[in-house]
């Protein structure tokens, strides 16, 4: 072909077509929605050190193998409230004044961007040249920055740009979902937002009287979906909640309603004192604990009322309320019995409720005795319902019940009481009781005689939730195979590696699969009715202590028969590919595959589906070379059995490794009992992680810190890998690496 042909072909060369984005963009939104306010983890020392460090560059010029990503955070660090107007950082200010009125980068822009509503600061220096300078930049911002602009421009408002956008959102129906569909990635972020936040409570705290407004406001604060409420700027919203109730008392449903939902949101301020009811002020906190007195009066009188029939209950309980109505009950808390319990959490709290296992407190000497327990003045009253008599303590008394206890002992209560009186019956009327509470109201009650502290009691734990890992096809571990194991000429009967780990059998040939296999698919409450499964002779096993034996097993994958072989397999593989190459091509051994290996000999177990996929393909270019596996996997063994038994018959203790002080065992075999050993140590893991990693590597490892602490669902499997991988690093000497 002439040199002419060749350019006319060329000429008639098809464009390349565009491929479908549609599915990444809204992956990439499921994730802005679902971990919308994630950031990197960083200390101030570390803030410190990125903006010396970007100060150092801009005043030597010197840009050599600087990333954007650092600039951006560095950026953060320079104009948050300890760094913006230190003198020192002028120099660096200026430079990314300029870079913004400069650059066509959208990453930087954009990064620039959240760092302004981040650090908003109403008529501030450095807000008012930042909303200058982006606000010139924004036709060459991303779509998401443009449309964002375009659709609340009062964030570019230097002055009073908190307060215009306040009072757009109280016209929203939902304003939480709505700022979110105009482009906002984070509503409930700091600076800019936590201005609105606050704008927006004043603006609505004089209205906050009916339920619509209120239900309205509290949708604001936890947002369907949303776990936790808005923490920051706590202390206002709860005062504008209470604040139309200062001088007048609402109605008992809007009052249970109102008190059980701030309790929900930022727990009780009688067992969590600290937090954001520290903040509140004494007028609130006064309307807040008479609520609560009155709703657990409601709760012991709600559930006695349920569960007890006799005639006696209905003057005594009327009795309390009236009490209460006088304003002589200060506070109560009731302490139910395990009936009583089960009965307020399942009627009178949602299921849902966050509080719903530590509302109230747990009664567990007697199993249909609730206690209420009073403060009155400067005495200490407990009451029981049934037969369960009334005892009086001085308040200063050592023995006298503490209130909002998690649990207590009726009869232990009983024994220390230095005054107690039945009730009497309704027949021969209770008029005596009644005197004698008011008159101990007012008396002198002698100390107990008791002096031995009460048993520590516990309410009931709720259930634990459980780690459920998503379903994903992943090559069962060798260990689990063991028993379906078989060796060459085994027996073809159907119960082979398919049916023994319930994945489907591929028909040879038909390109269907058999009855057998949908049989083996079939769940395993239907499937043990339905399957009938014909005896199969003993699976032979390898033998560990003979590499011949293995050469000659059976495995689902190359990866598996490697990590049969054990650590030194993947050692021997490691030294292969990174030996001189004598004349031979060798597979490249990427990152992961790297990972991978130094997964097999840290941990011997199997590795997780990115690093299994990435080992797959090494051993699988390898065999296709020309490398005898079997013989390389062999060529450093060290065999893992004693006296020629398997090594599964040779039990190993499991040693502790010892290392600052802390004790590092080795990590359980149990899914769950790995991420409880784990989460013990997550303080540990965090900062040798944020010792060891990147600095664009810490966000992620931040994220999965988090979710290890929080017991959340989403800790992915791959995240768990990479916490064990840091466990083992510490197991190996901590920040070191060193025994």
């Amino acid at each position: 072909m002439s040199l002419f042909e060749a350019l006319e072909k060329a000429g008639q060369l098809s464009s390349l077509a565009v491929p479908e984005l549609r599915y990444l963009r809204a992956a990439a939104d499921r994730v802005r929605e679902r971990w919308p306010d994630v950031q990197v983890a960083t200390t101030e020392k570390e803030r410190e050190a990125l903006a010396q460090k970007l100060r150092d560059c801009v005043q030597r010029s010197d840009w050599e193998e600087t990333r954007l990503s650092f600039v951006v955070a560095a950026a953060s660090a320079v104009f948050d409230a300890e760094r913006r107007e230190r003198p020192d950082l002028d120099q660096t200010r200026d430079f990314l004044y300029a870079e913004i009125a400069a650059s066509t980068s959208e990453t930087f822009l954009a990064g620039l961007l959240r760092t302004y509503l981040d650090s908003y600061a109403p008529k501030g220096a450095h807000t008012t040249t930042l909303a200058t300078a982006l606000g010139a930049a924004a036709p060459r911002m991303s779509a998401t920055g443009r449309l964002l602009l375009e659709a609340i421009p009062e964030l570019m408002d230097p002055v009073s740009g908190p307060d215009r956008l306040a009072a757009r959102m109280s016209k929203m129906s939902d304003p939480y979902t709505e700022l979110l569909r105009l482009g906002v990635r984070n509503p409930h972020g700091g600076g800019f937002m936590d201005l609105a936040h606050l704008s927006l409570t004043s603006l609505v705290r004089p209205h906050l009287s009916e339920r619509n407004l209120i239900d309205w406001y509290i949708r604001w604060l936890r947002p369907s979906g949303k776990e936790e409420a808005r923490n920051s700027g706590a202390e206002p919203a709860i005062e504008a909640l209470i604040h139309p109730w200062l001088e007048k008392t609402p109605e008992d449903k809007l009052r249970s309603y109102l008190v059980e939902t701030l309790i929900e949101l930022y727990g009780d301020p009688r067992i969590k004192s600290g937090g954001v009811w520290g903040g509140i002020d004494e007028r609130y906190m006064g309307v807040v604990h008479r609520w609560l007195t009155r709703e657990d009066m409601r709760f012991f009188t709600g559930v006695v009322d349920a569960t007890q029939k006799d005639a006696m209950w209905p003057p005594r309980r009327d009795f309390w309320l009236k009490l209460y109505d006088e304003g002589l009950i200060d506070a109560a808390w009731a302490a139910l019995s395990k009936e009583g319990f089960e009965y307020a959490r399942q009627h009178l709290m949602r299921q849902d409720a966050k509080n719903a296992y530590t509302r109230v407190g747990y009664q567990q000497a007697r199993q249909n005795t609730s206690l209420l327990i009073m403060k009155i003045g400067n005495k200490i009253m407990v009451d029981g319902c049934h037969n369960y008599r009334t005892h009086v303590f001085d308040k200063d008394d050592p023995m006298a019940p503490k209130l909002f206890d998690e649990g207590y002992d009726c009869d232990q209560i009983m024994r220390a009481s230095p005054a107690a009186k039945a009730h009497g019956s309704a027949r021969n009327g209770m008029e005596p009781w009644r005197r004698w509470v008011r008159d101990m109201i007012n008396g002198d009650v002698p100390r107990s005689r008791l002096t031995r502290p009460y048993t520590k009691v516990f309410r009931p734990r709720p259930p634990k939730p459980r780690y459920a890992p998503p379903h994903q096809p992943a090559t069962p571990r060798y260990s689990d195979l063991q028993s379906a194991q078989r060796g060459v000429g085994a027996s073809t009967s159907g119960q082979d590696l398919f049916s023994s780990t319930g994945a489907t059998r591929p028909s040879s040939g038909t390109g269907l699969t058999s009855s057998t296999s949908r049989s083996a698919a079939t769940p395993a409450s239907v499937g043990v009715a339905r399957r009938v499964r014909p005896e199969a002779p003993e699976p032979v096993k390898p033998n560990y202590g003979d590499p011949a034996s293995l050469k000659n097993a059976r495995f689902p994958s190359l990866t598996d028969r490697m990590i049969a072989y054990g650590p030194a397999a993947a050692a021997a593989v490691l030294a292969y590919l990174e030996a001189p190459e004598n004349g031979r091509t060798r597979p490249a051994l990427s990152p992961k595959s790297r990972e991978g290996l130094a997964w097999v000999r840290a941990v011997e177990g199997d590795p997780p589906l990115r690093l299994r996929n990435a080992l797959e393909y090494l051993l699988l270019n390898l065999k296709t070379s020309g490398v005898d596996l079997d013989d390389l996997f062999a060529s450093s063994y060290a065999p893992r059995a004693v006296s020629g038994q398997p090594a599964e018959s040779t039990t190993v203790p499991k040693k502790a490794v010892v290392s600052g002080g802390q004790k590092f065992p080795l990590l359980p075999d149990h899914a769950e009992e790995r991420l409880d050993l784990l989460r013990t140590h997550a303080n540990a893991l965090e900062d040798l992680g944020m010792w060891k990693r990147t600095f664009d590597q810490r966000k992620a490892l931040a994220v999965a810190v988090r979710k290890l602490r929080e017991r959340s669902p989403d800790l992915r499997p791959t995240e768990v890998a990479e916490l064990q991988m840091l466990y083992e690093e510490l197991r190996r000497g901590g920040k070191g690496g060193r025994k």
